[in-house]
């Protein structure tokens, strides 16, 4: 039979009193609690802390304490029409903790978890997604195996390969189906350990229970800085995986550059989307210690853990950049002024002039206008500036006898400068040459 924990019984029971007082007030009523001691279950919707929360109840009026939070969803669904369940203690820890059961309930309800979104709509969904990592994707493999697994002394030897499997994954995510595989797996365990077996499988079976119990213990308590570790080793791994050539910052550029909107303004509506959120802590996300304890209390599911951590992946490596963007473009205007002599008759220079300041006023431009990577002597994307000359070219802003060596002179003074091979080829970024053949349309006319 299932196992549930009930938790606050120290807070319930020892109200007033010091820490540990009130943690041996605890025990002394727990330990005289004998198995088979009646309870009643009363679902709590108005709870301020937790809507889905139910409550236990000795003697009909006097509470003990809450069913464990992660185990609360699945609890649900043998509640009557008032909320109500019956239940019986069926044993303690020898400390603290407090087990009961729930008579005629099923051996093993439902585990799929499935709930509404959390989370606000992502405004980048598309943009943002990240795949599990592999450690992440074994986990759910492993741990529904265990839980969909009817543990008897035939399958002993194979439920305790799966644990000894699973618990090096236990601690991996903070996500909060894992904290509800955590707390049925040691229910699992728990009951296992009545099974009529030999003493050596029954230490080892406890031995498993009482180092997944230490974990759920870390992983659920709120001053325990395990789950904030783990959080910044996940984001940490994720940030190399982001980093690969198809990987997330890849596929944020190719969208800041064809979406027409700029690099600090999509950036906004990741922060605009954290403000939306429906908890503090969650709207607090450059402070990870209040996020962590955020995503886990309002029971935020993988896909939309995977959605905040791409987020912050996101704002961490652009927003410094987003504000270092220089938009200070007198040097391009300066330089591509010196071609002016080489216009076609049909274009003005005050045209001319207008032509470009459109140009990099386009956002996939500005972005990248002021970018000189490896190359020299230059305070900006030369390479840039030199391709959308030669689609100038090809649109007849120049003179029809401009040649690449008359634009390399004008620019450089030198007809052989390396820019001469630039303003020959074309731009590969179909989506920007298409905004700037628009531009050059709009101004012909």
């Amino acid at each position: 039979m299932t196992e549930y924990e009930v938790t606050g019984i120290t807070h319930r029971i020892g109200r007033g009193l010091p820490r540990e007082e009130a943690k041996t007030a605890a025990h002394e009523f727990i330990t005289a609690l004998k198995p088979g001691t009646p309870l009643i279950l009363m679902a709590e919707p108005s709870n301020t802390h937790d809507e889905n929360a139910i409550a236990v109840y000795l003697d009909y009026t006097k509470h003990i304490g809450y069913i464990k939070s992660s185990r609360c969803l699945e609890l649900k669904a043998l509640l009557d029409e008032n909320g109500q369940c019956d239940a019986v203690v069926s044993g303690n820890d020898g400390w603290i903790t407090m087990f009961i059961t729930i008579p005629d309930a099923p051996e093993s309800l439902a585990t799929s978890i499935k709930r509404e979104r959390v989370l606000p709509p992502n405004p980048l969904e598309k943009e943002l997604r990240m795949d599990f990592t592999d450690e992440e994707k074994a986990l759910q493999v492993i741990a529904l195996r265990i839980i969909k697994t009817k543990v008897t002394e035939e399958n002993i030897v194979a439920f305790l390969t799966m644990v000894e499997h699973y618990l090096p994954f236990a601690t991996y995510s903070i996500c909060y189906d894992d904290c509800v595989w955590r707390a049925q797996i040691l229910g699992i365990l728990r009951s296992a350990c009545q099974l009529d077996v030999t003493p050596e499988t029954k230490r080892h079976l406890e031995a498993l229970r009482d180092q997944l119990h230490e974990i759920e213990g870390d992983m659920t308590d709120r001053h325990c800085r395990r789950k904030l570790r783990l959080m910044e080793q996940q984001l940490q791994q994720l940030q190399g995986l982001a980093e690969a050539e198809d990987g997330l910052f890849v596929d944020f550029e190719c969208h800041i550059a064809n979406s027409g909107h700029g690099l600090k303004e999509e950036l906004n509506k990741l922060d605009g989307w954290f403000k939306l959120m429906p908890h503090l802590n969650l709207r607090d996300y450059k402070i990870h210690e209040k996020l962590v304890e955020g995503l886990g209390y309002q029971r935020v599911s993988r896909k939309e853990l995977y959605e905040v951590y791409a987020s912050l992946l996101i704002l961490s490596r652009y927003a410094r950049e987003a504000d270092a963007i220089d938009t200070d473009f007198s040097d391009i205007k300066e330089y591509v002024g010196r071609v002016k002599g080489l216009l076609s008759a049909d274009w003005k220079e005050k045209t001319y002039d207008e032509l470009w300041d459109a140009i990099l006023a386009l956002p996939a431009v500005k972005a990248i206008a002021k970018k000189t990577g490896k190359q020299q002597n230059t305070t900006f994307n030369r390479n840039l500036i030199a391709h959308i000359l030669h689609l100038m070219m090809n649109k007849g802003v120049f003179g029809t006898k401009t040649t690449n060596q008359a634009m390399a002179e004008a620019l450089e003074g030198n007809k052989d400068h390396s820019v001469r091979d630039a303003v020959s080829k074309s731009m590969e970024d179909r989506v920007m040459k298409s905004a700037i053949d628009n531009l050059i349309e709009e101004k012909r006319k």
